[in-house]
Order: C-alpha cells, then sequence, then structure tokens
C-alpha cells in the first residue's frame, strides 16, 4: 500500500491512471461516511455523559455511595482513553512521517540498484509498520467486542431479573399490626423464581410491614439511634421505651427481635448473592472460554486470509516494482535527453556571451581613446585660454602704468569733492537747526475750551445768512445717529 501511495504521489505509471482514480473516489467516499459516523458517535457520547452527570453521579443522589465506585472506574477508563488517543496518534504520525520521506526520496530518482534497494527497505518498513498497527487495532477491537458480548448477556439476565421483580405487587407503607395483609398468590408464585435466602427475606418484609418493621419513620428512627449509640446492647431497651411513650415495652422487645431477625436475614441474603455472584463469573468465564475458541477459530481464518492477501501483496507488489523500474529507465532516458539539451543551450548561451563581451570590449576600447583624445583637446585649450588671459593681464598692467598719474589726480579731484559736499550738508544741518530754535519761541500756549468744540463754524454761519436772506423752503435732512459718548450733551 506504501508503494502505490509513493508511485502515485509523483507521476503516474502508464496504464495504472483510471484504476488508481476509481480506488481514490471509493476510498474519499468510505472516508467520508466513516467520519460523518464518527461525529454521531461522538454526540452520543456526548449527550451519554450528559445524562450520567445528572441521573446517575450527581451529588444529590440517594444513591451516591453505591455509584461511587463505577464513578472512578469510570474516570479510570476516560484516562485510558485519552492515553490510548494520544498512543494512536504517535503512531499515525510515525507512519506519516516515513511515507513523506518515501516522497521526498522519489523527487531525485537516480536508476542504481543501490537506489532501488534503498526505496525497497523504506516500503517494506511502511508496509510492516502499517500491518502491525491494523493487527494491534483489530486485536483490540476483538477484545471490545467480546466484552460487548458479555456485558449484552449480563444486561439480559439483569432485565429478566427486573421484569420478575415488576411482577411483585407494591406493599402498603406501615400497616398496623392487626391489619397487616397476607402477601397475595401472585407475589408468591413470584417469590419462587428468586434465591431461597433472598425470598426469605422479601417473604419476610411482606410478612412483618417492610424494613421499618411496622412502625412509622420517626419511631423506628428514634429507636436506631439509641441501638446505636449502644451498639446493640440490651441496655438501650431502657432509654428507648422512655423515648417511645406511644410504644409499650412489648412492642420496643419485639421489634428488637424482628430487628436481630432482620439482620440474620440480611446477612444470609448477602451470602446467597456473593454465591450467586460467583456463580455468575464462572459462568462469564465459561463464556469466555467458548468465545475464545470461537474466536481463535476465527483468527486462524483470519490468518489464512491475512496470508492469502499477503501472497497476492507479494505478487502485486512485484509487478509494480517491474513497473516502477522501467518508468524510473524510461523517466532517466528522459532526463539524460533533457540535460543533453540544456548542454547545448548553455555552450550556445556561453559563445553568444563571449561575442558579446568582445563586442563591448571594442566598443570601450573606442569609448576610451575618444576620451583620450576629448581630453587632449580640452587641455590644449585651457592652456591657449591660460595664455590667452595671461596677456591680457601682463596688457591691463601695462596702461595701468600709464595712466597711473592721471588716475591719482582724477581720485584726488573725487576726495576734494566729497569733503565739500560734507561740509555743505553739515553747514544745512546747523542751518535747519537754528530755524526750529526760532520757530519754536514763536509757539503760543493756548488755553483748552471744550465748548469750542459745540460752537459752530463760520461756515455754519454764513449758511444760515445764507438761507434767511433767501427766504425758500428749509428741508430737514436726517442727520447720522449720535454716538452714545454725546448722547445728553447740549
Amino acid at each position: 500500500m506504501a508503494a502505490s501511495m509513493a508511485v502515485d504521489s509523483s507521476s503516474d505509471p502508464p496504464g495504472s491512471g483510471g484504476l488508481w482514480a476509481t480506488k481514490s473516489k471509493n476510498d474519499q467516499a468510505k472516508k467520508i461516511e466513516i467520519l460523518k459516523e464518527l461525529h454521531q458517535l461522538e454526540i452520543k457520547e456526548q449527550n451519554l455523559d450528559k445524562e450520567k452527570a445528572t441521573h446517575v453521579y450527581s451529588k444529590r443522589s440517594d444513591f451516591r455511595k453505591e455509584f461511587l465506585a463505577l464513578e472512578e472506574m469510570d474516570q479510570k477508563k476516560v484516562t485510558e482513553r485519552k492515553t490510548e488517543k494520544v498512543r494512536l496518534q504517535q503512531q499515525l504520525n510515525k507512519i506519516r512521517n516515513m511515507v513523506a520521506k518515501f516522497h521526498r526520496e522519489l523527487k531525485d530518482v537516480r536508476p542504481t540498484p543501490e537506489f532501488v534497494e534503498k526505496l525497497k527497505v523504506i516500503m517494506e518498513d511502511i508496509e510492516q509498520n502499517i500491518n502491525q498497527f491494523k493487527e494491534s487495532q483489530r486485536e483490540k477491537f476483538d477484545d471490545l467486542l467480546k466484552d460487548e458480548r458479555i456485558v449484552s448477556q449480563e444486561l439480559t439476565a439483569l432485565e429478566k431479573r427486573f421484569e420478575t421483580w415488576n411482577q411483585i405487587q407494591p406493599l402498603e407503607i406501615d400497616p398496623p399490626r392487626s391489619a397487616r395483609p397476607k402477601p397475595p398468590t401472585s407475589a408468591r408464585d413470584v417469590l419462587k423464581d428468586l434465591p431461597p435466602e433472598v425470598a426469605a427475606l422479601e417473604k419476610f418484609l411482606q410478612q412483618t410491614g417492610g424494613i421499618k418493621g411496622g412502625w412509622d419513620e420517626y419511631d423506628h428512627q428514634t429507636f436506631m439511634k439509641f441501638r446505636n449509640r449502644h451498639k446493640g446492647k440490651a441496655t438501650f431497651l431502657r432509654e428507648a421505651i422512655a423515648s417511645l411513650p406511644t410504644k409499650t415495652d412489648t412492642e420496643v422487645i419485639d421489634h428488637e427481635k424482628w430487628y436481630q431477625e432482620y439482620l440474620d436475614l440480611n446477612e444470609i441474603k448477602k451470602v446467597a448473592i456473593q454465591r450467586w455472584r460467583e456463580k455468575k463469573e464462572d459462568e462469564k468465564e465459561g463464556l469466555l472460554t467458548q468465545a475464545e475458541r470461537n474466536q481463535q477459530k476465527k483468527e486462524e481464518e483470519q490468518q489464512r486470509k491475512e496470508e492469502e492477501k499477503r501472497r497476492l501483496m507479494e505478487r502485486e507488489k512485484g509487478e509494480r516494482f517491474s513497473k516502477l523500474n522501467a518508468w524510473k529507465v524510461q523517466k532517466e532516458l528522459e532526463k539524460a535527453r533533457e540535460d543533453e539539451l540544456r548542454l547545448k543551450e548553455h555552450l550556445q548561451k556561453a559563445k553568444q556571451k563571449e561575442k558579446e563581451e568582445q563586442r563591448k570590449a571594442e566598443a570601450k576600447a573606442q569609448l576610451e581613446e575618444y576620451q583620450r583624445q576629448k581630453e587632449d583637446e580640452e587641455e590644449m585649450k585651457r592652456l591657449e585660454e591660460d595664455a590667452r588671459l595671461e596677456m591680457e593681464e601682463e596688457e591691463k598692467r601695462q596702461m595701468v602704468q600709464r595712466n597711473a598719474a592721471r588716475i591719482k589726480e582724477k581720485n584726488k579731484k573725487i576726495i576734494t569733492e566729497k569733503k565739500a559736499k560734507r561740509n555743505e550738508k553739515f553747514m544745512e544741518e546747523i542751518e535747519k537747526e537754528k530755524r526750529l530754535q526760532k520757530m519754536r519761541g514763536k509757539v503760543v500756549q493756548a488755553p483748552r475750551d471744550p465748548s469750542r468744540l459745540y460752537q459752530p463754524t463760520e461756515g455754519t454761519e454764513a449758511r444760515k445768512r445764507d438761507t434767511a436772506s433767501s427766504g425758500g423752503q428749509v428741508y430737514h435732512l436726517q442727520h447720522r445717529a449720535v454716538p452714545t459718548w454725546r448722547q445728553g450733551v447740549h
């Protein structure tokens, strides 16, 4: 199986594509169905766990002590399941890593006997691990089926027993001794199907008024409190008689005798139940032995089928190996042809690259020659420019020497004119300051008269005179709004 997986993970050999595609589709459909079934089983398991936690393992349950051992066993089994799950995951990861390694080896195929032998060893290891995993899982499933059959048989027996108990009519609770009814005929018939010890206890309880001997809850609990305090010694009767005013001395003593007989019958019942359990264990051992024989026969048949399957797989594996080798040789030849073509292309590219480099070298040499010539020309131009500038400087020096006296006279004249302008400007400043002093002396200091602001001006007086002399109509013009600082001022 690992070999087929590895071959199909690369390119398929000729003639196996259609078969593998059909097989892959069938496997995929089976995988989807199995995953759906597992999901449904997980949901059922979660619901059962919730029901157990609510009804069986609840701390408020009246049967908490009886189910405590069952809860501990359940927790132990849960831990074992988790451990088994981790171990299975590790085994599957190991097989997956081996298959991945085989895939990596197939990416670099070499047609050598050593490589083929290496692939063969890897495939055999993968196949051996898968077969071991399948065998271990098959053994565990067989054990689980065996336990399931045994549990199913025990449950069937218990259901029959419960049906027998359900046929017994319910008893009246705490009837008076004088009106205590006899057990019905159907109940007597049912008690015949029970073990004698259990039937004796059930008959005793029916005849004496139940597990409290015909007393009510309070009286019986009071009686048991004093009896337990004195650890069953006769000295407790005096305190019990004093604490039970509704009961006579004879009734208390009779109740003690009844309780003694109840304890004896209950102890006999426990011993009978223990014997019944031992008998069931013997029957269980017999069933296990028979199941083991049947299982051994099935295993022998399974081994025979496995051997036939193994021979068939060996034959198929040989055929696959021959096809694989032929396919690998074909692939190697194709690879050799491709390598030869790549080598030719590489040589051709190398020649083209060499020609391109030679062309670039020639172009580079031409460019360097051009740059050298250009640098020589620029150097000649620079030397000529330096000579020209030097000649111009020399001419300027000679001209300056010739015009030195004239320039000196001109500079002297300019300096004299500048000094005269500065003196003239200084005298103007003095005259200006004198005029300002005279004007400051003529300034008159007039007193402040705010009423002058409200007096009419000469122009206003003239307009009034003109208006009075003309006699024409006087029009009132709307004035601007009076500012706040002038409001109320006349």
